[in-house]
């Protein structure tokens, strides 16, 4: 509790001083409580909004990674044949 070091002309004076500082309080602890409230909300918007971004994120690699992979056989694929007719048309010139 604040101690103000004041004095105070009567009984009523000093009340009506500690009630309106109780009011004060009251009310500063009440906006903040809306304050934390609205910070809330607005972290678990944000959070659902990173989360679909994460998912979304997650779904494209997985799909480039499935890409790479097909390439990477067809390349691998396209070496096995260019080699296979090289071998071929090496037989076919000494022949």
């Amino acid at each position: 509790m604040e101690d103000s070091g004041k004095t105070f002309g009567s009984e009523e004076e000093e009340t009506n001083y500690w009630k309106d500082l109780a009011m004060t309080y009251k009310q500063r602890a009440e906006n903040t409580q809306e304050e934390l409230r609205e910070f809330q909300e607005g972290s678990r918007e944000y959070e659902a909004e990173l989360e679909t971004q994460l998912q979304q994120i997650e779904t494209r690699n997985r799909d480039l990674l499935s890409e790479n992979n097909r390439l990477r056989l067809e390349l691998e694929t396209i070496k096995v044949r260019g080699h296979r007719h090289r071998l071929s048309v090496c037989l076919w010139l000494r022949s």
